[in-house]
């Protein structure tokens, strides 16, 4: 008796882990073919068929194929809102530089392990998504002005300049993705950072 209760409840176990790795393959198939054919044109039989799985198991983990893509958003969301946690106070000396251009690296790094996938959301552009990548300027840019150690003024808010900021820094990580911007990663970070500094601070800062 003992031993049937122990093989059921391994046989649990098993389908458990069986359902997680169907799950995750029908993920990366998403990820695959929503790179590849873009929000609009990917169709869920091209995500079954990519995952090698039926119609019946894809609905048994997701509503449809925008609730796939919504879900494979709030990784990206919650990626960056790791990283955005992580930034440090950002003053106007040599180790303030340092810590945003170290962040704007991992921002960069981060945004490249998703680029696809953020290409594919802008593509979509379904504006309202509370899960979405435009959350990903917001929050960044909240995190950003909590950093910023300069005092608000009637001509200066730090809440407005960082939302242009993380703007700026998105746009330019999407550009060099996308590769429609062509310099090397090392100088457009090295100008953003100079950019993001005078701003702040003012020319002539360094």
């Amino acid at each position: 008796m003992t031993q049937n209760v122990a093989g059921r409840v391994s046989s649990v176990q098993e389908i458990g882990e069986r359902g997680k790795a169907t799950r995750q393959r029908i993920i990366d198939s998403g990820i695959e073919v929503f790179s590849r054919d873009g929000f609009h044109s990917t169709r869920v039989d091209d995500i079954v068929k990519h995952a090698r799985t039926s119609h019946g198991t894809f609905y048994l983990y997701f509503d449809s194929r925008d609730d796939l893509f919504k879900q494979l958003v709030a990784e990206v969301s919650a990626a960056f809102a790791t990283l955005t946690d992580s930034l440090p106070p950002i003053r106007n000396d040599v180790e303030g530089r340092d810590s945003l251009k170290s962040w704007m690296i991992a921002f960069g790094d981060t945004y490249k392990s998703y680029g696809s996938l953020i290409r594919c959301w802008t593509d979509a552009e379904e504006p309202g998504n509370e899960s979405g990548i435009p959350s990903l300027v917001d929050t960044a840019a909240e995190d950003l002005a909590a950093a910023i150690q300069v005092k608000p003024t009637k001509s200066f808010d730090p809440q407005i300049a960082s939302l242009i900021i993380t703007a700026m820094i998105e746009r330019m990580n999407y550009l060099l993705e996308n590769g429609q911007l062509t310099e090397p990663t090392h100088r457009v970070i090295d100008v953003l950072v100079a950019t993001t500094m005078d701003a702040l601070w003012g020319p002539g800062h360094r």
